[in-house]
Order: C-alpha cells, then structure tokens, then sequence
C-alpha cells in the first residue's frame, strides 16, 4: 500500500507543476499589462475659449490689479504714530544695544583667552574686581545674555512694527 500511495503522490506532484509551469508560460492579464495599453485620446473637436478683455469686461466684478474700488486694505497706517512711544521705544533699543555691544566685546574677548592669545585686562574689571568663574561658564553665561538681548530688541522692533511706527524714526 505505500507504493501505491507513493505513486500517486507523485502524480499529484506532477499535476501540480504542470499546471503551475502553464500559468507561468500564459498569465493572464495584470495591472502592469493594462498599464502598458495607450490611454484613450479625449481631446474634443471644438477649440478652447481665449479670453479678451471685451470677455472679461462682461463677467462682472473682476479683481484687478491697481484697481482703487477693490482695495480691501489700507497702505498707510489710519494714525500717525505717537511721538512719546517712538522716543521710548528709540530710548530702549538704544541702551538695549549698547549693551549688546558690551556683551559682543566681553564674549570675544574670552574666547579670544580660550583660544590661547594674550588679553590685555589680565580678567580684571576696575569696577568689579576679579572674576573667580571659569572662563567656558562666563562664555555660557554671556551668551544666553546675549539671546536675551536679542529677543528684546526683536520684541521692541515688533511692538514699533505693530503700533504703526516707521523703522526709519526709530533710527
């Protein structure tokens, strides 16, 4: 009996890769071969419509460009800014960018000491004695002064910019 369950395995073995190598030779139709069929042409017989500006004047209301009855905006500021809020916001930025300066000169000049060259101060401020911090955490320390700085004249320059104010008057 197990030869005659050897053969016919065999046969159903032979069955199946016969019929595996026929869909192999004829597959049928895939969607890589219905990808590769031209597209249909579409294209109609009547010409497209080119618009003149005798078209364009009987549509209706038509955005045009330059055009003062369709200005949803205004160019100018409606009121002039207030010269006591410009003279502030001048006062600030001008003592907000000194000290930026400051800072700028005391980082530089640290770094120039951490990169070996000669100082000229020895680290010593007249009005403030001897500095005992290590020189990478007053860089540290200078540098997130300096972001903040920074953030407070963009914060000025923003506040000008939102009341109406000219950068040009706060120069």
């Amino acid at each position: 009996m197990s030869t005659r369950c050897l053969a016919g395995l065999a046969i159903v073995l032979l069955l199946v890769v016969s019929a595996r190598a026929q869909t192999d030779q004829n597959p049928g139709p895939t969607t890589t071969d219905t990808a590769k069929t031209p597209p249909v042409n579409n294209t109609s017989s009547t010409p497209k419509k080119i618009w003149t500006n005798d078209d364009v004047r009987g549509v209706g209301a038509v955005s045009v460009v330059g055009d003062k009855r369709n200005q949803n905006y205004h160019m100018s500021p409606a009121q002039a800014a207030d010269p006591a809020t410009v003279s502030r916001i001048r006062k600030s930025l001008e003592t907000l960018n000194s000290r930026l300066d400051d800072t700028n000169q005391q980082l530089a000049e640290l770094q120039s000491f951490q990169a070996g060259e000669s100082v000229k101060d020895g680290g010593r401020q007249i009005n403030k004695g001897i500095n005992r911090m290590p020189v990478d955490q007053q860089i540290v320390k200078l540098q997130d002064s300096k972001k903040k700085l920074q953030a407070q004249i963009g914060d000025l320059w923003d506040e000008a910019r939102k009341k109406g104010i000219d950068p040009g008057q706060l120069r």
